[in-house]
């Protein structure tokens, strides 16, 4: 009696399981980097981006301090950077800053927001902040960067990815 019991319920639970719907695939999150309207660059190549998000390159050309905002963690913005920006992992990119934090390269990481308008409230108070928001989320206030020649819903526009598809720790 007890096997038939058993057999009943995982045969009930198998059925359940095959009649969920598989997962749903995320769609493609294209991002804008966004930045102060008085801040005299309009364009970067893809290259001149990374190192300024990756605090290589700490000073725009008007000497002003290039100030990095990133999006929180957890999000899909921050996905999407680390595959197309930092091309490693969370835990490998948290790695990075506190080396290059230790050994003196740079003076701090960067900061963190939990939303679009918070990276523009950011950005509207520094001259020499930067940002990524998704391209829907663009806030007002502020100006959005042509990386290599192109602005967000161009074809070939670069910061394009399917978020959750960064690299996985081992």
């Amino acid at each position: 009696m007890a096997f038939r019991t058993l057999l009943l319920v995982c045969c009930t639970a198998f059925a359940a399981a095959r009649t969920e719907d598989p997962p749903r695939q995320k769609e493609p999150l294209e991002l804008a980097v966004i930045v102060h309207p008085k801040n005299p660059v309009t364009k970067v190549t893809l290259a001149e981006l990374r190192a300024y998000l990756k605090i290589e390159r700490e000073y725009w050309p008007d000497r002003k301090r290039c100030d990095v905002y990133l999006p929180q963690s957890t999000t899909d913005e921050y996905d999407v950077l680390l595959q197309k920006i930092y091309r490693m992992s969370h835990k490998k990119l948290q790695k990075y800053w506190v080396r290059r934090l230790f050994s003196g390269e740079i003076s701090a990481k960067p900061s963190y927001v939990p939303s679009a308008k918070a990276a523009g409230e950011q950005v509207a108070k520094g001259e020499g902040a930067i940002s990524v928001v998704a391209a829907k989320d663009v806030p007002k206030g502020v100006n959005v960067l042509l990386i290599d020649g192109k602005k967000p819903g161009e074809e070939g526009y670069p910061l394009v990815a399917v978020p959750g598809k960064a690299e996985q720790e081992p």
